[in-house]
């Protein structure tokens, strides 16, 4: 028996007057009305209706079931109302964490788009390179670089990108230009530096042969990847960024692409979030946003092609 079908039955019944009508208001066959009613006295055990051929009447048990299920399914349309209000127009404030890098220049510049959408909804988007406790912090999604090792949530990815080998033209001007990987020992270079010991990541290559870390003796570190990209405009040495961070800086001629026949494996982003069953209407549009927004940008975008290197502006 569908329970709440049979109690709007009953309450039909109950507000025509007769079965016919109520089937009549129901756009059902009277024969389905009476048995909706029937089913729902047998399972509850109790008589709810006095019928005659005119007519019928609650019984006391069933005017005191009238009242309760009639206060129920009023309750019942308002919260399917509600939820039908906030699937089309979400609110709330929301907590987003993204790393720096991506905060900076694609969320931040994009997310008018998503105040067209969603006006009424508030983000809290905290931007840095520090690995939050989703749960703990109370946030309701993040935005992560690399494999996700945390256990315990639900980890979508939504793109990668690649890193692109740089420098000022400056610095090849002064140097020269590195043909192979183990060249840049001799070169002065920028090492990203990762966690609080400000150890430098190793410069990653491949090509179709190889894939290979190159440790440096970097004369510059910072722990930041809008501050490495700044630091390789001046000219301070030779980088390894994202490809979205540098592009700009690459199509404007400040930065110039080197060991061109190299390129690096896809780093993985995925936006991650508690194992909630429901998620939240105004988190949910936040995440089919930021997956849209990654399937836009072709620097972000999954790619199944392999290791290519990115084209040249």
């Amino acid at each position: 028996m569908d329970r709440f079908a049979a109690m709007n039955a009953f309450v039909r019944v109950v507000q025509a007057g007769t079965f016919t009508k109520a089937a009549d208001t129901l756009g059902m066959p009277n024969a389905t009305v009476t048995r909706l009613v029937q089913a729902l006295e047998e399972d509850l055990r109790i008589k709810l209706l006095h019928r005659s051929t005119r007519s019928v009447r609650l019984t006391a048990e069933g005017a005191a079931y009238y009242e309760r299920v009639v206060a129920l399914l009023s309750d019942l349309t308002d919260i399917e109302a509600s939820a039908r209000q906030a699937l089309a127009s979400p609110e709330g404030r929301i907590r987003v964490e993204v790393a720096a890098a991506l905060g900076t220049t694609v969320v931040l510049p994009a997310l008018s788009e998503f105040y067209r959408d969603y006006p009424r909804v508030q983000v809290e988007l905290g931007i840095g390179n520090r690995v939050v406790d989703i749960v703990a912090d109370g946030i309701d999604c993040a935005v992560r670089i690399g494999e996700v090792t945390e256990q315990g949530l639900v980890a979508r990815r939504v793109g990668e990108f690649k890193l692109c080998t740089c420098a000022a033209p400056s610095v090849l001007e002064a140097h020269g230009v590195p043909e192979v990987p183990p060249d840049l020992a001799r070169w002065p270079t920028i090492g990203l530096g990762a966690g609080h010991g400000f150890r430098a990541l190793p410069f990653r290559f491949a090509n179709a042969q190889q894939v290979t870390d190159q440790e440096l003796d970097h004369r510059l570190i910072v722990n930041d990847t809008v501050a490495c990209v700044a630091a390789g405009v001046v000219g301070l040495g030779v980088m390894q960024a994202p490809t979205y961070a540098v592009q700009p800086w690459l199509a404007s001629g400040k930065l110039v692409r080197v060991l061109d026949e190299w390129c690096t494996p896809g780093v993985p982003v995925s936006i991650v979030y508690a194992p909630n069953r429901y998620l939240s209407t105004k988190v949910r549009v936040f995440i089919d946003w930021t997956v849209g927004l990654f399937e836009r940008l072709e620097l972000l975008r999954r790619d199944t092609n392999g290791c290519e290197p990115m084209p040249h502006t």
